[in-house]
């Protein structure tokens, strides 16, 4: 029997949960092409909601371009990638798209690259010395399209954080909000996994993204619905859970999205009829051990001042890590150590801050901390 619990990839029906609210402000901006930027911590399901915002809002007149940046290298890939996609997804026809791709570039040249199967194989590339002088015709690609269609887009670009990793990444995002600024039949939806970098994209005055759109900030799924859904996905495969054991489990890994289907999942296919307590606990035991080697390497890179951070975290020290009776309680040395500590943890992804305390970012490896470094 399949599982009904689902985690590592994104999902838009089996496995999705709530997210109502969400849905309906995300599935409004698509329809009336206000510019979306989503941000919340690793694992809480920003491309599950997108993926199912995108199946609801999907027609003949709203079309939805779809990209990753992970792995790109630099700004000729990002080039490449946007208008190989956006002429996939606003043209039916392998034919079209050969046709798309000369009818609408005039100062530049595209370079058409097939494989042996043309829809997946189907890819735009450029000479970097007229992209350079022309990126403005990529950059507007989707809005001409749109234009001369008659149809409004909606362009998802995951993972966006990563642009920051190109050559001269504040000259190429000052590109991209003096082009996409003025598309009137175009909306960005942007996001991607590291929100210590998202926010510093989108929430500093001094950068290119600041007030580009709605900023969405993506909040934990509520016990209440984590309960229901747990108790009725085993249900729905012949297994029991009460509430009690359902909340448990949601509360042991903080209600986070990606931890509370992967503990569920460890536990149904631990149970023939019905759940225990003892079965829980095992599944948390295993989940623990599996993920131990990766939560010793990331401790064991971690300075004296960033670990001693951490142990104040794990004893629920999550604000006033300054103040002089902390500082000499965990021998933090100054509140200057501490300020460089915090830092380090945000860029390293340890830690976020939430209304100015600071968290332990991933709640599984909070509780190995606690039982094999706290103690």
């Amino acid at each position: 029997m399949k599982s009904p619990f689902l985690f590592g990839r994104s999902v838009s029906t089996e496995g999705f949960t709530n997210r109502k609210k969400e849905i309906k402000r995300l599935k409004n901006n698509f329809q009336h092409g206000v510019n979306t930027l989503l941000i919340s911590p690793r694992r809480w399901g920003k491309s599950s909601l997108v993926k199912r915002v995108i199946q609801e809002v999907s027609t003949k007149k709203l079309r939805i371009v779809q990209l990753d940046l992970l792995g790109l290298q630099d700004e000729a890939e990002f080039y490449k990638v946007l208008a190989t996609a956006t002429i996939k997804a606003t043209s039916s026809k392998f034919e079209e798209w050969v046709a798309a791709s000369k009818e609408f570039f005039k100062q530049l040249t595209p370079k058409i690259s097939l494989g042996p199967d043309p829809i997946h194989d189907f890819e735009i590339g450029f000479n970097w010395q007229e992209l350079e002088r022309n990126y403005q015709e990529v950059l507007n690609l989707p809005e001409r399209i749109a234009q001369n269609k008659g149809i409004q887009l909606v362009v998802c670009i995951d993972e966006f954080q990563n642009l920051t990793n190109f050559r001269n990444p504040l000259l190429f995002q000052k590109r991209l909000r003096s082009e996409w600024q003025h598309h009137q039949r175009v909306c960005y939806c942007l996001y991607g996994s590291q929100q210590h970098m998202m926010m510093s994209l989108f929430e500093r005055q001094s950068m290119p993204f600041y007030k580009f759109g709605d900023v969405m900030y993506l909040n934990k799924i509520g016990r209440a619905e984590w309960v229901s859904f747990i108790v009725s996905a085993f249900d729905s495969t012949g297994k029991r859970i009460n509430d009690t054991l359902a909340d448990y489990i949601a509360a042991l890994v903080q209600d986070h999205s990606y931890y509370v289907q992967q503990l569920s999942h460890m536990v149904w296919i631990s149970t023939e009829k019905i759940v225990t307590q003892l079965i829980v606990d095992e599944a948390l035991e295993n989940l623990l051990e599996q993920n131990s080697i990766l939560y010793m390497r990331d401790t064991e890179s971690l300075s004296g001042s960033q670990l001693a951070y951490l142990k104040a975290l794990a004893d629920g020290v999550s604000s006033g890590l300054s103040s002089k009776v902390v500082i000499d309680n965990y021998r933090l040395g100054s509140s200057a150590t501490v300020a460089k500590a915090k830092k380090a943890l945000l860029n390293k992804e340890l830690i976020e801050v939430r209304n100015n305390q600071s968290y332990f970012l991933d709640p599984m490896y909070e509780l190995w901390f606690q039982r094999f470094v706290q103690r």
